[in-house]
């Protein structure tokens, strides 16, 4: 479902990033759907990337009171909110620094805003070495 919102919202204009937008703006709804059941059903291969597992384990503190909620304790991800485990630092702290300081506007993210309004760089980069030791 997070990946039929995404490219739906890069159709759109909602979700900014040029390429995308220019690779769903053809995109009909059924092709869409049918892209989206597809990557849906791939195996998840995770970053290979090394961690600091100190900021990992202050992170993993962080997680369990603001994140696990919708993301899951494994961080798997639930209904309407994305897998965070296995993904790489570097996309993790620029996904939630952008979704925090308004970088990102779908309807989607703007909740994202208000939830992660109060992290700072530090828990954010915390955050994002725990979540990219989840595999």
């Amino acid at each position: 479902k997070h990946v039929l919102a995404a490219m739906e919202d890069y159709r759109s204009g909602e979700r900014l990033h040029e390429v995308m937008q220019q690779a769903a703006q053809g995109l009909d709804d059924a092709t869409l759907d049918m892209l989206a059941a597809w990557y849906s059903e791939q195996p998840w291969i995770g970053s290979e990337r090394p961690v600091d597992s100190d900021l990992a384990k202050a992170g993993s503190r962080k997680a369990r009171a603001s994140c696990s909620s919708c993301h899951r304790r494994s961080g798997e991800g639930g209904i309407g909110a994305p897998r965070l485990a296995g993904q790489s630092v570097d996309y993790l702290v620029a996904a939630s620094t952008a979704y925090r300081d308004g970088g990102r506007t779908s309807p989607a993210a703007r909740g994202k805003g208000f939830v992660m309004g109060d992290l700072t760089d530090d828990e954010i980069l915390a955050l994002s070495h725990y979540y990219a030791s989840l595999r």
